[in-house]
């Protein structure tokens, strides 16, 4: 086989392989799941991540109730 044959026929199997993925993709196949966006670097985070407002006013009033319980009162 001749270089230029080679070729042709490689063309031949791309434009093959093509015409395959086109008929799978219109037959309702299942697109592969992208792995490299489920990564935890790349999700929000830190300062981004929205807290409930609630929970934090909850936190403070818990840590302002337990102030006051450590305190001793009679001393003062």
């Amino acid at each position: 086989m001749s270089l230029k044959d080679t070729l042709k026929q490689a063309k031949q199997i791309e434009r093959h392989l093509e015409q395959q993925e086109k008929q799978s993709f219109s037959l309702g196949a299942v697109k592969p799941r992208n792995y490299l966006a489920l990564n935890p670097l790349l999700k929000k985070g830190g300062i981004h991540d929205k807290e409930d407002i609630d929970s934090v006013r909850k936190k403070n009033r818990r840590e302002n109730k337990q102030q006051l319980r450590k305190t001793d009162w009679l001393a003062e």
